[in-house]
């Protein structure tokens, strides 16, 4: 997670070992970053807000606040951040899968972080009595405003409505929060924590029917504490022209503008009818931290993620509830959402606040959240992947699964069901080219050596190409079809590139970018032996289509083991043997499932005590083989065809010439057709839906590419060239949608 707050210098050795901190770069001669202020804070400060322990306990408020050291103003702001997970250096029997632990699931590991057992890290989790009818509870009021600038005393703010806009990396959120106790006892309160969170929620989903009330997962990747608005123990300077003392509480310091109340004092409790305001304000980093993607640590996971998806049983503050909510269709899973907000949490003890438990413990008193919307630009990414390419993804994906495998073949040796030698083929997503038939073979290695001479001899290699292979065959009345030859598709592999489109009500502060066009070469291949049959007809192409597959991948527990390309979405040279659509689901989650179950019989056969698997491996095999798959194929409305051989465009595939490739073997012929398709990503449909608009995105919106712990977002083009005799040859081309 990522924790707030202001401050520079050399952290001390107790801070580093458990919250991280990460200097995120300011823009230089930014007016806010010029006016706020930054601190280190004091281990005692630390301890008592970011770091506050789970179990309450009791606390002396006769002795002075701790001291805080003050920072050079000038300085860009930084964050204090706190891992959502981090790993122990600790072996123990505890990382392997043991006999007594092992009841068809895999227990997790008790995590010794002393984040773990924070207030913080825990909140979601604390009875929640704003969902109660709890007379305490119900009698504080919070609100939440949105301003232009950086709120200041006796200065008058200028709200803005955020709901209409799409923040980024580097985009500051100025604001405050208001308290209130509204009726005529005081309220006392252990903390009051105000924070900029960025949340995966997956949801409990029986059936179809989902229960909100029930979270199966809660993945808090950020979560920036502002100290300045949360209760602490001192006096904090907020902005650069502050000089105030830090063991004065402020008592009765009121703002000018409104009257409200702008200190709460050290034994934090809320006074009746008292107004309290909190200023606060939020810079959303560049990237997340390393060890949110812990014990992974893959760098396409620290990406900051897009709001995606509806949120649920979010407590919205007083000024905007019952405002109309836009429902944006982005094709995300029902029961699963990423959201960010501006939180308001108040915590206190389950016994100031009449709510039933065996002991006292802390319990979340109320809540408040205002939804902000993310859409991170992808600059980010696009330098990291300048240095991390998809070979870097193919290779971990290839030792993880030797790894398996390996685990595998020392337990089939264990249980004596086969040898340490005998090896399953090794699964990888690229490569992977099918036979479809040993009376084919022959011809489809000829025909398949020729169309890559061909390729070759156009200066590139034949790997560089995304390509399908079938066969053409004669049918006869009576007796089995012949194959005569063999058709191709293919494309140069490379990925493809469009912009974002933000929803409508998102375009009114951001111009519309139209770089939504495509435009991707083809090669359609006639391949026969002259020898096989006399006069040959060449194919007749009847029709081309094209479909944007929009592919969602979710964990149902774990953390995702690996980066997902585009290789693992679709096989780069195929050759029809059967009707069976290769996808994320055949290349990874059929096989992993198959390996989960082979694991967990040779672990109750061998014994756990005697084939050991270490719990992170076995978690991991697990995660694949459950993984939750979405796919919706979206269908072009529209699409141009032109020529690569000058023959006037656009124009029908069937009209554009075979070629014949001169250079082909004397006992065989090759004919080629060379053509460009153009897209546009606005004439995109729901397959099979009649549509009236000219631009799907005022209807639809599709979310910039991304991936982390638990969701990952990818697109590729689904095209296919259909004959006059039935056969179809398709061919996926990655597509990455920036922003």
């Amino acid at each position: 997670m990522h924790n707030q707050a202001r401050y520079e210098g050399r952290v001390s050795d107790d801070l580093e070992e458990s919250p991280v901190y990460q200097e995120i770069e300011g823009d230089q001669g930014s007016n806010d970053d010029d006016l706020l202020s930054n601190i280190l804070p004091s281990y005692h400060m630390f301890q008592s807000t970011i770091s506050k322990a789970l179990t309450p306990i009791h606390e002396n408020f006769t002795d002075k606040p701790p001291n805080y050291e003050v920072a050079p103003v000038r300085s860009q702001s930084s964050l204090l951040q706190s891992p959502d997970c981090a790993p122990s250096n600790t072996i123990s029997n505890d990382e392997f899968v043991l006999s007594e632990q092992y009841r068809n699931r895999v227990i997790e590991e008790e995590s010794v972080d002393t984040w773990e057992n924070t207030i913080l890290a825990n909140v979601h989790k604390l009875p929640n009595l704003s969902l109660l009818n709890n007379p305490v509870s119900q009698n504080l009021e919070i609100d939440i405003k949105i301003t232009e600038k950086v709120c200041q005393k006796g200065v008058e703010p200028t709200f803005i409505d955020p709901s209409g806009t799409e923040y980024k990396q580097g985009d500051y959120i100025h604001g405050y929060a208001t308290l209130r106790n509204t009726s005529n006892e005081p309220i006392r309160f252990d903390m009051i924590y105000v924070l900029f969170e960025g949340t995966l929620t997956v949801l409990e989903s029986t059936r179809g029917i989902i229960d909100p009330s029930t979270p199966r997962i809660i993945h808090k990747f950020l979560n920036m504490t502002d100290l300045f608005a949360s209760w602490s123990y001192a006096n904090i300077d907020r902005l650069a022209t502050d000089n105030g003392y830090p063991h004065d509480w402020c008592y009765n310091e009121t703002d000018p503008y409104d009257g409200t109340t702008l200190a709460i004092d050290v034994n934090r409790f809320l006074q009746p009818g008292v107004t309290y305001k909190r200023y606060f304000s939020f810079k959303i980093p560049e990237k997340l931290l390393d060890n949110i993607c812990s014990p992974h640590e893959f760098p396409l996971h620290l990406n900051i993620p897009p709001t995606i998806g509806q949120p649920r049983n979010v407590q919205l503050p007083k000024s905007i509830k019952g405002s109309k909510v836009t429902r944006i269709k982005d094709f995300s899973f029902l029961d699963t959402s990423i959201q960010y907000g501006v939180n308001v949490k108040i915590i206190g003890k389950s016994s100031d606040f009449k709510y039933a438990s065996r002991e006292d413990r802390y319990i979340l008193a109320k809540e408040c959240s205002y939804p902000i919307r993310v859409v991170p630009t992808s600059h980010v990414q696009r330098m990291m992947l300048d240095n991390y390419n998809e070979n870097d993804i193919r290779l971990f994906y290839k030792a993880f699964v030797d790894a398996v495998q390996a685990k595998l073949e020392v337990g089939r040796a264990l249980a004596n069901t086969g040898s340490i030698g005998s090896r399953r083929p090794e699964l990888t997503p690229t490569s992977s080219r099918d036979e479809s038939g040993s009376k084919l073979k022959s011809l489809y290695q000829t025909a398949n050596g020729e169309i890559s001479k061909c390729i070759k001899n156009k200066k590139e290699s034949a790997d560089d190409y995304y390509q399908y292979m079938a066969p053409l065959k004669k049918k006869f009345l009576t007796g089995p079809s012949k194959g005569y030859g063999f058709i191709s598709l293919s494309t140069p592999k490379r990925t493809y590139f469009a912009s974002y489109q933000s929803p409508p009500k998102y375009r009114r502060l951001r111009p519309h970018v139209s770089a939504t066009s495509l435009d991707v070469p083809f090669e359609l291949s006639f391949f026969y032996s002259k020898a096989s049959k006399k006069d040959i007809k060449l194919p007749l192409v009847k029709h081309v289509t094209a479909e944007l597959v929009v592919f969602t991948s979710r964990s149902n527990k774990y953390p995702i083991p690996l980066e997902i390309s585009h290789e693992m979405c679709f096989k780069d040279h195929e050759v029809e043997s059967k009707k069976s659509v290769q996808n994320f689901d055949s290349i990874i989650v059929a096989p992993f499932q198959n390996y989960y179950q082979e694991l967990r019989a040779l672990l109750k056969k061998v014994g756990t005590d005697v084939l050991r698997i270490e719990n992170q491996l076995f978690q991991d095999v697990l995660c694949l083989g459950s993984l939750a798959t979405k796919y919706i194929n979206l269908s072009f409305q529209k699409l141009r065809i032109s020529s690569q051989a000058g023959d006037p465009s656009p124009q029908d595939l069937s009209a554009i010439r075979w070629e014949i490739d001169p250079d082909c073997h004397p006992d065989y012929s090759l004919f080629s057709k060379k053509f460009t398709l153009h897209l546009d990503l606005k004439d995109c449909a729901l397959k099979g839906q009649k549509v009236s608009y000219t631009n799907c995105f005022d209807y639809m919106t599709l979310v910039p590419s991304f991936q982390n712990c638990y969701v990952a977002r990818l697109y590729y083009l689904k095209v296919s060239c259909h004959l006059s005799s039935g056969e179809i040859s398709t061919v996926n081309v990655p597509v990455t949608i920036e922003h």
